[in-house]
């Protein structure tokens, strides 16, 4: 891998910010995510979209982040502005997250090809109509039973 400094800040569960990142260190950072306390980790770039001069891309929130807890996969996602540019994705190993991170942070071109990325749904998000219908109180229902 390129141990070339890398424009982005790093922040992790256990209160770690790193900024510039080496390749190599962003390695570090992700290999060894999974325990108690240190099973994230998020990348910010040091240039925003806005500052770039990138039309509609400024607006809401710039960043990659992976979870990894233990033994299991690795959860990865990015958003680039609103929460309709939210995905995620699943990886395997820490190697594989590390290139998706740096070639992210680069800017490199189709980083995130490769990959089934599926939109990030939260839960206020729900369109209207489509959760169960409200209830209504008690006393709404018993008053026309009069």
């Amino acid at each position: 891998m390129v141990s070339s400094t890398l424009p982005i800040t790093v922040n992790t569960e256990s209160g770690e910010v790193r900024s510039p990142v080496s390749a190599g260190e962003l390695a570090g950072i992700i290999a060894r995510l999974g325990g108690e306390g240190d099973r994230f980790a998020i990348a910010e770039r040091a240039e925003r979209p806005e500052d770039a001069g990138d039309e509609g891309e400024g607006e809401g929130d710039h960043y990659i982040q992976t979870w990894h807890e233990a033994d299991g996969p690795y959860e990865v996602e990015y958003r680039e502005g609103t929460a309709e540019r939210h995905f995620g994705v699943r990886m395997e190993s820490a190697a594989e997250v590390t290139a998706v991170f740096a070639a992210w942070a680069r800017g490199e071109e189709g980083w995130a090809d490769g990959y089934a990325w599926e939109r990030v749904r939260f839960p206020a998000e729900e369109e209207p109509g489509s959760g169960p219908a409200p209830e209504l109180p008690a006393e709404a229902g018993a008053q026309g039973q009069s």
